[in-house]
C-alpha cells in the first residue's frame, strides 16, 4: 500500500477501528475480535489497527481490509513494548500488514537498534511505518527516522508525557504542526464523537478509536467508575472566609454531625483541626470545599485571596487521608446538581457568603479549568465596583445599610442575568448567608415573577441545602464521581 492509498482510505472514512482486547478480557479471542471488526467495518471503517499474530491472521484473512499491525512484547530492561525489535516486525510482515506500527520514542529498544534501521527495514519490504509517539520530541525523532505516519498513541503513557482522562489535543496540535505533510493519526483515550471531530479540525488525517468502539471491558469500567460512590462514611470540610466547618456524612449523603470554629489564621492550625475531626469520626476520605483555586490533581492551592490567610501554596495531599478538593463555588454547584430535583439538569449556583462564588454543572461534570480554575464572576465589575464588593458579606458587614442593600439587590439581579445569559442553565440556585437573607430572597421572588418578553429564563431558587450547602458540596466531591 502506498501512502497516497492510505490517505485516500482515510478521506473516505477517517475512523480507524482499533480492535484489541484489554488484558484478561473474555474478548481476547481471534473469532470474537473478528466479529467486532466486522461490526466496525459494517458501519464504514476501512482501516483496522490490530495487535498480535493470531488476531491479525484471523481478522486480516477474514476481512481483507488494510491493517495497521503491531505486536506488544515486553523485554527485560526496556520500556519499549510496541513492536520493539525486528523479530516482531518480521512476524507482522509475514501476516501481510500494510502498515507496521512501532514505538517512535527515543527510548532504548531491547536490542539497542535505532528506530531508523527498523523503518528502513520496513520500507525495503514495501510497507509503511507508523511511529507511535508521546511528545513533540518523539515526533521529530520519528520523522528524522523516516516514519510515513505519526500517531499520538503514547501520549500520557510514558514519563515524557502528561496523562489525562481524555485525548491530548494540545500534543496533537503540535504533532500536526511538526509533521507538515506527513499524515498524523490521533490516538489515545478518544471516547466521545466531539473529540474525534476536534482532532480532524486540528488537522489529523484520521482518528484511531479502540476502547470506545470495541472493548466492553473498558466501556463497563467507564460506567462503573462514573456511578461509583464511597461505600464508607466520609468527612466534608467547608473553608470560608469566616468559618471552618466539618461535617460527618453517611455513605448515602446524609449529614450526621457537624461542627465549626472561627477560621484559624494559619494553614497548620486548619489542617490540625480537620485531622482532629477526621480522627474523631474515623473517616479516611474527605471532600474539601474552599476559597481560592486548587489544582484537583496536585491538591495544591494555586492562588487565593487574603480572606483566607497563609493559603497560597498550601497542599491537601495529606498522608493517611484521601482528599478531594475544589473551589467552593464549584463544589457547591456539584452538591446542588446531585440533588434529586436537579439531577440531569444544567445547574448554576450563585453563592453569596463572605465572598461571591459561582459554578456550573452540565452533563454530569463540573465546568472548570484544567487546574481547578473557577468562573471569576466575583471579580467582574457591576458599575464601578466588583460583585464581591457589592454582594460579599465581608463588604456588606452583618448589618448592611438600606443603601448597601439596594445596591446589592441591583448587583444580584445583574449577576443572575449574567449567569443566565452566558450559561443558559435550567436553574440558578442562590445560596450563602447573603443569598438566603430575607431582603435578597424578596428580590429573587420578584425576579421569578418578572418574565421579560421573548426571554426564556431559568428558574431562580433558594438553596434547599441552606447554610450547609458548602458541606453538602464537599461531601458530594467525596461521594460522587463526575461523568
Amino acid at each position: 500500500m502506498r501512502i497516497e492509498e492510505f490517505e485516500e482510505s482515510l478521506r473516505r472514512c477517517p475512523v480507524v477501528a482499533s480492535v484489541q482486547a484489554s488484558d484478561g478480557s473474555p474478548t481476547e479471542d481471534p473469532l470474537t475480535l473478528l466479529r467486532l471488526a466486522f461490526a466496525s467495518l459494517q458501519e464504514g471503517a476501512q482501516i483496522l489497527r490490530l495487535q498480535g499474530v493470531e488476531n491479525i491472521l484471523a481478522i486480516k484473512s477474514g476481512t481483507g481490509v488494510p491493517v495497521i499491525g503491531l505486536i506488544k512484547q515486553a523485554y527485560a530492561g526496556s520500556e519499549v513494548y510496541i513492536t520493539p525489535t525486528v523479530t516482531e516486525v518480521d512476524a507482522l510482515i509475514e501476516e501481510g500488514c500494510e502498515v507496521i506500527a512501532l514505538d517512535g520514542t527515543r527510548r532504548a529498544r531491547p536490542d539497542r537498534a535505532p528506530l531508523r534501521s527498523l523503518i528502513e527495514y520496513i520500507h525495503r519490504r514495501g510497507l509503511l511505518a507508523m511511529a507511535d509517539c508521546d511528545s513533540p520530541d518523539s515526533v521529530r525523532h520519528a520523522l528524522e527516522a523516516g516514519a510515513d505516519i505519526i500517531g499520538t498513541t503514547l501520549a500520557g503513557y510514558t514519563q515524557e508525557s502528561w496523562g489525562s482522562s481524555g485525548p491530548d489535543l494540545e500534543f496533537l496540535r503540535e504533532a500536526v504542526r511538526i509533521a507538515g505533510s506527513t499524515p498524523v493519526l490521533a490516538e489515545g483515550r478518544f471516547q466521545e464523537p466531539w473529540q474525534a471531530q476536534a482532532a480532524l479540525r486540528i488537522g489529523a488525517a484520521g482518528v484511531v478509536i479502540g476502547g470506545a468502539l470495541n472493548d466492553p471491558v473498558k466501556q463497563t469500567r467507564r460506567f462503573v467508575a462514573a456511578t461509583a460512590r464511597s461505600k464508607a462514611n466520609v468527612g466534608a470540610v467547608d473553608i470560608g472566609g469566616t468559618w471552618l466547618r466539618f461535617g460527618y456524612f453517611s455513605s448515602d449523603w446524609k449529614l450526621l454531625s457537624s461542627s465549626r470554629i472561627a477560621l484559624p489564621k494559619s494553614q497548620g492550625e486548619r489542617e490540625a483541626w480537620i485531622r482532629e475531626q477526621a480522627g474523631e469520626f474515623s473517616v479516611r476520605r474527605i471532600g474539601i470545599s474552599t476559597g481560592g483555586t486548587v489544582d484537583p490533581a496536585s491538591k495544591v492551592v494555586i492562588e487565593a485571596k487574603p480572606i483566607i490567610p497563609d493559603y497560597e501554596g498550601a497542599s491537601y495531599d495529606w498522608d493517611g487521608l484521601d482528599t478531594v478538593v475544589l473551589n467552593d463555588g464549584l463544589a457547591t454547584a456539584w452538591g446542588h446538581a446531585n440533588l434529586p430535583q436537579f439531577a440531569g439538569m444544567r445547574v448554576a449556583t450563585l453563592s453569596l457568603g463572605t465572598g461571591v462564588g459561582c459554578g456550573l454543572v452540565a452533563n454530569g461534570a463540573i465546568w472548570r479549568g484544567p487546574y481547578g480554575e473557577y468562573p471569576r464572576l466575583n471579580d467582574l465589575l457591576a458599575g464601578s465596583e466588583s460583585f464581591e464588593e457589592l454582594l460579599g458579606g465581608a463588604a456588606l458587614t452583618p448589618t448592611p445599610t438600606e443603601s448597601q442593600k439596594d445596591r446589592a439587590v441591583q448587583a444580584a439581579r445583574t449577576a443572575i442575568g449574567t449567569l443566565a445569559a452566558l450559561w443558559m442553565p435550567d436553574v440558578i440556585v442562590v445560596g450563602g448567608g447573603v443569598g438566603l437573607s430575607d431582603w435578597l430572597q424578596e428580590m429573587i421572588y420578584n425576579l421569578n415573577s418578572d418574565i421579560a418578553e421573548g426571554w426564556v429564563k431559568p428558574d431562580i431558587l433558594p438553596s434547599p441545602l441552606g447554610a450547609d450547602a458548602g458541606l453538602y458540596g464537599a461531601a458530594a466531591l467525596a461521594l460522587f464521581a463526575q461523568a
